[in-house]
C-alpha cells in the first residue's frame, strides 16, 4: 500500500510538472489554457485508477490499455518537460530582439511538440510489431562446437498480447533454426484457466534440443503451478532448479527470485547444479539478472530478462537500482558471462521508447571455433 500510496505521489507530480514548465508555457496553447488543465486533472484521476486497479482488478482489458497508455504518455511527457525546461532556461538567458525571441520562441515550442508526439507514437507502433532479430556472437570457454540459442524473454501473453502476437515470434525463431531455444521467464502474464490457446504457437518451434524454460516474477502473480503445468503440455521442458545435459553443453534453470518473497518455489543454485556434467559448459536461466548476486557458483553463461531494457526512456536509469545490468552481454568476473534481453513483449503500457523488443539469437562459440 505504501509503494502505491509513493507510486501515486510520483505521477501526479510528473503531469503538475508537465503542465507547469512545459504544456501551459507552449505559445498555441495560451488560448485553450483551462481545456488544458481540465486534460491533465482527467489523467491524474485515469493513472490513480490505474494503480489501484492493480490491487483490486476492476478495469475491462480494453479499458486497461487506454489507462496504462496514458501512463507512459505521462512519463515521457516528463522527460520532454525536463528537457524543454532546462532548454528555456537557457534561451530565456540570451538577449534578443522582441521580434526574434518570439520567433525563437515558436520555432521552440514546435520542435519540442513534434519531438514528443513522434518518439510517443513511434513507442506505440514498436510495442505492439514483432521484435526484430538482434544477433550476438559470445565465445563461451570449453565448448566442442557452435550452438545457435533463440532467446526470448518477456512476452507477457495475456490482455493485449495474444496468440497472433506468438505466432509471428516462433515463425521468426524457425527461419534462424536455432539449435536451442529458451525463454527465461514472464512468457504470460494471466491465470492458467484464462489461457485458452493463446500459448499453443509454442508447439510449433522448430530445433535441434527443444524449448527450455523458467518462470519469471508475473507467473508467480498468477498461479505459478498452474501455469508451469500448462506450459508442460505444450512439449516445453520446464527447468525447475534443475539441468538437462546436451551433447556439448548443460542447459539448466532457477526458479525466480520472487520465490524469496513468496516463500514458495525459490531458486537453488545448488540444487540446480548438483547433477550437472562438469566437462562441459553451463547456461543458466535465471529470469532475473540480480540472481548473479545469489550466485556463489560460477556458470559460463546466464540468460537473464525482466528489465524490458526500460521499455520507456530514460525508466532503464531507474531499473539499475534494482538490478546489476539493463541490456546486453556483460562480463560478470573471470569465467561467467550474462546476456540480458530487452524482452519481445511489453508489460502495462503498449509503448517502447528507445527500448526495442528483441528476439536473441545467440551463437555460442569455443575456443578452437572461433
Amino acid at each position: 500500500m505504501f509503494f502505491t500510496l509513493i507510486f501515486i505521489i510520483a505521477m501526479c507530480f510528473m503531469n503538475f510538472y508537465s503542465y507547469k514548465f512545459f504544456v501551459s508555457k507552449i505559445a498555441f496553447l495560451k488560448n485553450h489554457i483551462f481545456s488544458v488543465r481540465i486534460f491533465f486533472i482527467l489523467v491524474c484521476i485515469l493513472e490513480v485508477l490505474f494503480i489501484v486497479q492493480l490491487r483490486f482488478v476492476f478495469f475491462n482489458s480494453s479499458f486497461y490499455i487506454f489507462s496504462a497508455t496514458f501512463l507512459a504518455f505521462s512519463w515521457f511527457l516528463f522527460t520532454i518537460s525536463i528537457l524543454y525546461h532546462l532548454g528555456s532556461t537557457v534561451l530565456n538567458k540570451q538577449k534578443f530582439s522582441s521580434s526574434r525571441r518570439e520567433f525563437i520562441k515558436i520555432c521552440f515550442d514546435i520542435t519540442f511538440v513534434i519531438l514528443f508526439i513522434s518518439f510517443f507514437l513511434k513507442g506505440l507502433f514498436s510495442a505492439i510489431m514483432t521484435p526484430k532479430i538482434k544477433e550476438k556472437n559470445i565465445k563461451i570457454k570449453n565448448l566442442k562446437k557452435d550452438i545457435k540459442i533463440a532467446l526470448i524473454t518477456d512476452i507477457h501473453i495475456g490482455t493485449f498480447l495474444q496468440k497472433e502476437f506468438l505466432t509471428g515470434i516462433v515463425n521468426d525463431i524457425n527461419k534462424t533454426k536455432p539449435d536451442i531455444v529458451a525463454i527465461s521467464g514472464d512468457l504470460v502474464d494471466m491465470k492458467a484457466d484464462e489461457i485458452g490457446d493463446f500459448l499453443d504457437p509454442l508447439k510449433d518451434i522448430k530445433s535441434k534440443y527443444g524449448v527450455f524454460y523458467v518462470p519469471g516474477n508475473h507467473e508467480y502473480y498468477h498461479g505459478v503451478d498452474a501455469i508451469l503445468a500448462k506450459i508442460e503440455t505444450l512439449g516445453v521442458n520446464v527447468l525447475r532448479n534443475d539441468c538437462i545435459e546436451l551433447d556439448d553443453i548443460n542447459v539448466c534453470g532457477v526458479y525466480d527470485v520472487s520465490g524469496y518473497r513468496f516463500d514458495y518455489l525459490k531458486p537453488d543454485l545448488k540444487q540446480t547444479l548438483s547433477g550437472v556434467n562438469d566437462d562441459k559448459p553451463v547456461v543458466l536461466l535465471a529470469h532475473q539478472p540480480k540472481f548473479v548476486e545469489y550466485m556463489d557458483k560460477d556458470v559460463d553463461l546466464v540468460l537473464s530478462g525482466h528489465t524490458h531494457a526500460g521499455q520507456i526512456f530514460p525508466f532503464g536509469l531507474l531499473v539499475l537500482l534494482q538490478q546489476p545490468y539493463l541490456y546486453g552481454l556483460y562480463q560478470h568476473n573471470d569465467k561467467m558471462q550474462i546476456y540480458v534481453s530487452s524482452g519481445a513483449g511489453f508489460w502495462g503500457p503498449p509503448v517502447r521508447i528507445l527500448a526495442q523488443s528483441e528476439i536473441a539469437i545467440l551463437n555460442l562459440y569455443g575456443d578452437n571455433n572461433a
